[in-house]
């Protein structure tokens, strides 16, 4: 009986402690069908709005048998893009002194029946004439740093390499040297650093190309500049109402924080079209009544005009606040409105093949953390591939699964009442085993 009780009962626990169903979930949607064994999705903002855990653990991929799926949650990666820059360029020529060369000249004259011959010895001075490309990269205030500068030339032989000695500076008169001997070749390629020249130190404004190589002919057509631009991280926009709350001596404007999950930015906006707030920005924690000060001297517009810039966020600290409170330096004759930027989140999950899959979130019993993917996988999972699409949310186990429960369901309570119980088995075996030994040695 001892030996098959603890089996039992651990299997029994094991059994009652399986993995989270999707009706554990308070709602779920279905994923679009996609052939990718690796797919990412958008978390949508009512989702993440939905969430009971501040690490976005109780989100979860099910198969269409109802397994649960690894997965992984990331920030959604910045937009890159490549932008490029005809650029201006000056061609010169450079006539360099060299050493005198000798030169011997002979001639004949003949005077009566006698030849004389005259020989005439001469240094002649000699000049070498060097083509050299000046590349203008645009003025201080506007010009961005260059990643890459790529050439189209025409060059004679063709097949041979072009030599470059390139020297650059921020100064015409204050040029040094970048590369000693830069070889180019504009052969057909898919690798453009066969015609560019890299690595050009910011704050450069011109280059000098004196090609070294001796070519028949060189014909510089077009300098083209590339350089990468990358946007501001995606954001979820969320507008929350804004409470007005006068007190004995100060106007305090209050936003009620409608989430778990902490908002990226805060943008603050007045009632009045084409105005301009400014104030104080304030916050307290759930429970705490103190305020404490968040930013001094915030100051935003909702001025449409294409010669104003748009006001810049208030970057919001990096932990979780019940409220946010601010002031108005003038009175405001309408009620400011307030708009909570929430980092975008996406999905990355890796699927078995059965489908549809379906995402489920919203789970304040959740214990199970995410399976982390950069682990798991190859690559780059910044590399991953087109967004499948979602489908609208349908509710799982409902709102209520976003709360505590009012009471225990009965198979916590039996798994409970279990792990107790193997903890006693396991306690009577080893004060039987204790007993046996005393009496043996006895």
């Amino acid at each position: 009986m001892r030996k098959t009780t603890l089996p039992l009962m651990l299997t029994l626990a094991a059994a009652f402690a399986a993995d989270a169903s999707i009706d554990d979930f308070a709602y779920t949607a279905t994923v679009a069908e996609r052939d990718e064994p690796l797919q990412r999705i958008e978390l949508p903002l009512a989702a993440l709005l939905d969430l009971t855990r501040e690490d976005l653990a109780d989100i979860a991929v099910f198969n269409a048998a109802g397994k649960r799926l690894p997965h992984t949650v990331e920030r959604a990666p910045r937009a890159r893009r490549e932008l490029t820059a005809e650029l201006a360029f000056h061609e010169f020529s450079r006539f360099q002194q060299q050493q005198a060369k000798i030169v011997t000249a002979r001639r004949q004259a003949r005077e009566g029946d006698a030849i004389a011959e005259l020989e005439t010895t001469e240094a002649v001075p000699v000049q070498t004439r060097r083509e050299e490309l000046l590349i203008d990269l645009g003025a201080d205030d506007d010009r961005p740093r260059y990643d890459r500068i790529e050439l189209d030339w025409r060059h004679e032989p063709a097949d041979q390499w072009l030599e470059l000695t390139v020297q650059s500076g921020a100064d015409i008169d204050a040029l040094r040297v970048l590369h000693r001997r830069k070889r180019l070749s504009n052969h057909e390629s898919d690798d453009p650093a066969w015609r560019s020249i890299g690595g050009i130190p910011a704050g450069h404004r011109y280059l000098l190309l004196t090609p070294t190589t001796r070519v028949a002919s060189f014909e510089l057509q077009r300098v083209t500049a590339y350089h990468e631009e990358i946007d501001a991280p995606p954001t979820l926009a969320h507008p929350v109402d804004v409470q007005r709350i006068d007190e004995s001596d100060i106007t305090w404007y209050r936003v009620d924080y409608p989430s778990v999950v902490r908002a990226a930015r805060l943008r603050i906006l007045p009632g009045d079209a084409h105005s301009v707030i400014s104030g104080d920005l304030y916050a307290t924690r759930d429970g705490v009544d103190e305020r404490r000060l968040i930013q001094r001297g915030f100051r935003q517009h909702n001025i449409a005009n294409a010669e104003v810039r748009p006001s810049d966020p208030i970057k919001l600290p990096d932990r979780r606040y019940a409220w946010f409170w601010f002031t108005s330096d003038a009175p405001l004759a309408r009620m400011p409105q307030a708009v909570l930027e929430y980092p975008r989140y996406e999905v990355v999950f890796l699927g078995d093949g059965v489908r549809p899959y379906r995402l489920a979130w919203g789970n304040y019993a959740s214990v199970a953390g995410r399976a982390e993917l950069d682990a798991l996988l190859d690559g780059d999972l910044r590399e991953r591939g087109a967004l499948a699409d979602l489908g609208p949310a349908e509710t799982a186990g409902g709102p209520a699964r976003l709360a505590p429960q009012p009471t225990l369901p009965w198979q916590k309570w039996f798994l409970w009442a279990l792990l107790i119980a193997v903890a006693l088995v396991t306690g009577r075996m080893a004060l039987a085993l204790y007993r046996d030994m005393n009496s043996a040695s006895s």
